[in-house]
């Protein structure tokens, strides 16, 4: 009895052993990254297919994204999600010209920064926001955005602040201070979990940005002050973000109006790859579209 007990486990060991082996051997073979597609295994082929098709469209393997997504369809015909991602891929393929950068507004305009009382600053000494026009809500998909703002040379500058305002609620969101560098560039500002709440969706927040002379007298100031609102992503932006590569994914943020995105990965791609000229490109071209000012342009993220 324990012999054929004996032969019986090893069997069922054996067979599971090749299961799992030719399963382990199929995701292998589809693939490039081992970590990717091991974790896509237990999902259906539908879904393996698509995350496969992500994952090198992101990377900008175009071809092979092409591939995985046609196979995707095959498991699961007429998938309007697929298509997408096909008809994406496919454009990017067959492109012969770089992405449109240019972010369409009506009048974009910037207002200076402007001190209540106080002679403290020169009005040249003004930061200027980065954004299509202080006249519109910016708007972003993110939970925690980040603002950019040129700050000239001011040498009797003592601090910086950005803080996000609740309207509904008559409350602080976010405060951030920062220290002046002592140099004309462009500051970036970074909310987080730690500088406070996230932002819900589909809601109008006030964000003001000052310049401090004195800590003992914020009448001096000179202040900014505009709006953002978080917005979700429908269901065929999320698929179009998801099958492009960071320099794409500019385009589509543009296309769809949402430039705290589009700034935000262009200034990743700076930082990441500061001597592209294909970026460097594509910055000056975003930044001219809104009319910014070519200090501006030019000028260092601090």
């Amino acid at each position: 009895m324990k012999q054929v007990f004996s032969f019986k486990s090893l069997f069922t060991i054996l067979l599971l052993s090749s299961v799992v082996s030719v399963t382990y051997s199929k995701v292998l073979a589809i693939g490039i990254d081992n970590s990717v597609y091991l974790v896509a295994q237990a999902k259906s082929a539908y879904d393996q297919y698509m995350q496969l098709g992500y994952a090198e469209a992101q990377k900008r393997n175009y071809r092979t994204a092409l591939s995985f997504f046609k196979q995707a369809q095959q498991a699961r015909s007429r998938d309007t999600y697929a298509t997408r991602a096909i008809n994406n891929v496919t454009n990017y393929i067959n492109r012969n010209r770089p992405p449109s950068l240019a972010f369409i507004v009506g009048n974009p305009s910037r207002t200076r920064g402007a001190a209540t009382r106080g002679g403290c600053f020169k009005q040249e000494q003004s930061p200027i926001p980065l954004i299509p026009s202080d006249q519109e809500t910016l708007q972003t998909t993110a939970e925690y955005p980040s603002l950019f703002f040129y700050v000239p040379q001011i040498q009797q500058a003592k601090g910086l602040e950005l803080v996000i305002r609740d309207d509904s609620k008559f409350g602080t969101l976010h405060k951030v201070s920062l220290n002046p560098s002592g140099k004309a560039g462009i500051v970036r500002v970074n909310l987080t979990s730690k500088t406070g709440k996230p932002l819900e969706p589909n809601k109008q927040y006030t964000w003001s940005f000052s310049v401090i002379c004195s800590f003992q007298n914020r009448d001096n100031d000179l202040s900014l002050q505009g709006s953002v609102k978080r917005v979700l992503p429908d269901e065929n932006l999320t698929v179009d973000l998801k099958t492009a590569a960071p320099q794409e994914r500019i385009e589509v943020y543009v296309k769809n109006k949402y430039w705290e995105n589009a700034l935000r990965t262009l200034a990743d791609l700076r930082f990441q790859n500061s001597n592209d000229t294909e970026v460097k490109k594509y910055w000056e071209e975003l930044l001219q579209s809104v009319k910014l000012e070519k200090e501006v342009i030019n000028a260092p993220v601090l």
